[in-house]
């Protein structure tokens, strides 16, 4: 009776063990060539599974740690960005704006200075005509008796020219 508990206990031992020893290894691939009685050989093969499982879980935990590390810079790189914009965004609408203020202010003013500064030409220029046209006026007068003289003289000679070639005077 006793070899029977003996093999009864080894039996569900076994059972338990090379269940648990074909449960991991059935996750690593069904290729494997054991027999169902080798459980030294299912028991390797479980643990080469393991080991792959494990190196696969070190691989995929590493470069998650690669990722939230990078993740981690471009956040604090994102962050500096975000706040550099804010500042200056902020001195655009404070500070920028009072300078943008003052640089249109001293725009308008140099253009108000060439606005007054047209206007007196053009009221100097209007000061000099009023001056300058009873001079223009005599000066017209005298040029007028002497462009009337030449107008005379050239017509005198016009005319002169013209009965001498009526006449025969150029030898026709």
């Amino acid at each position: 009776m006793r070899i029977r508990e003996y093999i009864l206990a080894l039996s569900i031992a076994g059972v338990t063990f090379g269940g648990s020893v074909g449960a991991m290894a059935a996750d690593c691939g069904s290729g494997q060539n054991t027999s169902k009685w080798d459980v030294l050989g299912r028991a390797a093969q479980a643990e080469n599974c393991a080991n792959n499982r494990v190196q696969s879980y070190n691989n995929s935990v590493n470069q998650s740690v690669q990722d939230r590390e990078q993740a981690l810079k471009n956040g604090q790189q994102n962050l500096r960005q975000g706040y550099d914009d804010k500042v200056n965004s902020l001195r655009d609408n404070t500070v920028g704006k009072w300078q943008k203020a003052r640089d249109s202010e001293a725009q308008n003013l140099t253009d108000e200075r060439s606005r007054v500064d047209q206007k007196i030409q053009n009221g100097r220029d209007r000061l000099d005509a009023i001056r300058n046209a009873p001079k223009n006026r005599l000066d017209s007068l005298r040029n007028a008796g002497s462009e009337e003289k030449q107008r005379w003289n050239t017509l005198k000679n016009q005319t002169g020219s013209d009965v001498n070639n009526f006449l025969g005077g150029n030898g026709q």
